[in-house]
């Protein structure tokens, strides 16, 4: 039983050990096509070509997903093109492999600081600063990440007094236009006032389809007036009766149109003194333009 145990392990071991000699070979061949990447990579970085190098570096992460070097030029590239919390994101894994470099957490430090994420700039400079007591550049961002911070608190504040400025002025505004005698007339006035697009276009159609019922009944009581002179001055009893029909029929479509017309004015004026505008849009709750926040210019 043993020598059957041993030979089936020998066999086994007979089949796997091209298999782990093939996985080797190509564990070694792709650090080594990484390591190319990675020296071209660096090489487009000293040219400052960043879209070449950023090519290079992934195609070094492909074939090895923790490679510290493609890894930090990843986040060197990333910090030049701006785009911090990428750069943040890759020296990250830098640090998680290679928890004692200062100088990691203090890019790390810098890219939050540049991205204007100041709280997160100081606490991350502090850590660098742990690391490395006598970095006098993580002490300083330490410092500036405070005094920034302090200074974005007093911007903030100052925006949010401008926005609640603009806010009254808004409504102060606003009552006014809805204070107006035209608002409780006019259907879709008070739409039209809120100057935000869909519900001014709301107003439009309102005052239009009012505007249109009346203007058309109108006009159409006129053509059914003009069919009863003429059937006034009829010679034969068909034409005769065929003008008074035609004049009953616009007449009457006339008036229910002018009706209709009348009826969204009375609904209007409904909507103002009792409903409280729930229909015709009084008291608008549509908010202000405010003013565009100032952003920070990196040092």
């Amino acid at each position: 039983m043993k020598a059957k145990n041993l030979t089936c392990s020998l066999l086994l071991a007979l089949f796997l050990s091209p298999l782990s000699l093939a996985a080797a070979t190509q564990s070694v061949e792709n650090l080594f096509l990484a390591k190319e990447h990675v020296a071209r990579g660096d090489l487009y970085s000293a040219m400052n070509l960043w879209d070449e190098a950023e090519q290079e570096y992934w195609k070094a992460v492909a074939l090895e997903y923790a490679n510290i070097k493609a890894r930090q030029g990843l986040g060197d590239v990333y910090r030049e093109k701006k785009m911090f919390e990428k750069a943040i994101e890759n020296y990250q894994i830098v640090l998680n492999n290679q928890t004692d470099n200062v100088d990691i957490q203090y890019l790390i430090s810098l890219s939050y600081y540049d991205n204007h994420q100041y709280e997160q700039a100081r606490i991350a400079s502090e850590k660098a600063l742990q690391m490395d007591p006598e970095l006098a550049k993580a002490e300083n961002l330490v410092r500036l990440s405070e005094a920034k911070q302090r200074e974005q608190t007093a911007e903030l504040a100052a925006l949010r007094q401008k926005e609640e400025a603009a806010l009254v002025t808004f409504r102060q505004i606003q009552e006014k236009k809805e204070a107006a005698l035209a608002g409780s007339l006019i259907p879709g006035w008070r739409l039209i006032q809120t100057a935000e697009p869909r519900t001014m276009w709301t107003g439009y159609t309102i005052l239009g389809a009012t505007a249109g019922l009346m203007l058309g009944g109108y006009f159409l009581r006129s053509a059914g007036q003009e069919s009863y002179d003429q059937a006034a001055t009829a010679i034969s009893k068909e034409y005769y009766l065929d003008r008074v029909d035609l004049g009953q029929t616009r007449y009457k479509y006339g008036g229910y149109m002018i009706d209709a017309a009348l009826g969204m004015i009375v609904l209007n004026l409904v909507d103002s003194f009792l409903l409280k505008g729930k229909i015709f849009g009084g008291r608008t709750r549509v908010k202000p333009s405010l003013p565009d926040r100032e952003r920070h210019t990196p040092y």
